[in-house]
C-alpha cells in the first residue's frame, strides 16, 4: 500500500503544514480585489480560498486560466481586480503561464508554485515558491493542502491534528468501500461544494473511476437516478450535528442500496477545515488505484502538467 510516492505525498501533509506555518502568509486588505487563476486542482484551490475570503469580508473570485484565454478577459481582469494570484504546482502549466505573461505590467501578479525558478514565478511580480512541497508523482495531493493553508493563514491560522484526520479518513475509506464500490459522489455547499469538486477529481485522476460532485440536496433533483449498489456518497457537512435534511438524504441513499457517509466538522472553524478535507478523496482514489492494479504515481493518460502547443 505504501510503496508508491503518491502515498508518501499524501501522508506528509502534517510536515508540510509545519513549514507553511513558518512562512509569512499573504496580507489581504478589504479595500482590495483579488482574483485567483489556475487550472485543475490549482483552480479548485482558488475557488476554495476565494469562497472563504468572501465569508470573511474580502473581495475575491476565481477563474480558470483557460476561460481567461478563450474569452480574452485581460481588460476585464485589469479593470476589476487589484491583484491576480496565479497558481500552478509545477509552475509550467501552459495556460496559467500564458495568462501571467499577458497580464505582466498591467496588473500586479503573484505566482504560487511548488518548485523554484519556474516560468510562472519568473514572469510574476511576486512569488511563493513552496519547493518543500514538491511532488514527484503526477497527481497533486499534499501540495494542495499546503497552498490552501498558506492563504488561509492570511485570514486565520487554526491548529489541526493532521495525523488524526489521516487516521480517521483511512478508517472511513474502508476495504468494504474500496473493494465493492466503483461510483463515487461528493456533496457539499459553498467551500465544501468546491471540495466535493476537488475530491471527485482526485478519484477520477487516481483510480479512473466514475465520480460526481453536486450541491447536497441538489443531488436529489436528477443525479440520484444514477445511484446503484455500486455507489458511495460522501456528504461534507458544515454542522457538527448534521442537518436532518442531510441525514434524511443519507438514509434515502442507503435505502436504495448504496452507501453514504457524512463528514462533520472537527474544529470550531468548519470553513477552514477545507485545507485537510481533500485528504479523504486522495486516500480513496489511491486505495482504489491499488485495488484495481493501477499505478497511482503515473495514472493512465495524464501528465504532471498540461502543455498546449497552440497557447
Amino acid at each position: 500500500m505504501a510503496s508508491f510516492k503518491t502515498y508518501y505525498e499524501i501522508m506528509k501533509v502534517g510536515e508540510l503544514f509545519k513549514t507553511v506555518d513558518k512562512m509569512t502568509p499573504p496580507k489581504f486588505e478589504k479595500v482590495k480585489r483579488y482574483i485567483f487563476i489556475g487550472c485543475g486542482s490549482s483552480y479548485n484551490a482558488g475557488l476554495i480560498i476565494s469562497e472563504i475570503m468572501r465569508k470573511n469580508g474580502y473581495s475575491a473570485d476565481a477563474i480558470t486560466a483557460g476561460e481567461v484565454l478563450v474569452k480574452e478577459m485581460f481588460d476585464e481582469i485589469i479593470k476589476n481586480y487589484d491583484l491576480a494570484i496565479l497558481i500552478s504546482r509545477t509552475g509550467y502549466t501552459t495556460e496559467t503561464v500564458k495568462v501571467a505573461e499577458l497580464l505582466k505590467g498591467r496588473i500586479q501578479t503573484l505566482g504560487v508554485t511548488c518548485d523554484r525558478k519556474t516560468p510562472l514565478a519568473n514572469v510574476c511580480d511576486l512569488a511563493y515558491e513552496l519547493d518543500f512541497a514538491h511532488e514527484d508523482s503526477v497527481i497533486m495531493t499534499g501540495s494542495f493542502s499546503a497552498i490552501v493553508r498558506l492563504f488561509l493563514n492570511g485570514i486565520k491560522r487554526i491548529d489541526i491534528d493532521v495525523e488524526e484526520v489521516l487516521k480517521k479518513f483511512d478508517e472511513m475509506t474502508s476495504n468494504d468501500i474500496v473493494h465493492k464500490k466503483s461510483h463515487f459522489i461528493f456533496l457539499g455547499y459553498r467551500e465544501r461544494y468546491h471540495m466535493a469538486k476537488e475530491s471527485a477529481l482526485k478519484v477520477q485522476e487516481l483510480s479512473l473511476d466514475h465520480s460526481e460532485f453536486h450541491e447536497t440536496l441538489e443531488y436529489r433533483h436528477g443525479p440520484i437516478a444514477l445511484l446503484s449498489p455500486n455507489s458511495h456518497v460522501v456528504i461534507f457537512s458544515e454542522f457538527k450535528n448534521p442537518s436532518p435534511l442531510e441525514e434524511n438524504l443519507a438514509k434515502e441513499i442507503m435505502d436504495r442500496g448504496a452507501s453514504a457517509q457524512i463528514i462533520v466538522p472537527f474544529t470550531n472553524d468548519p470553513a477552514l477545515e477545507v485545507q485537510v478535507l481533500n485528504l479523504y478523496g486522495q486516500l480513496l482514489g489511491y486505495k482504489r488505484a491499488i485495488h484495481k492494479g493501477l499505478n497511482p504515481d503515473k495514472p493512465h493518460g495524464l501528465t504532471k502538467f498540461v502543455s498546449l502547443k497552440d497557447v
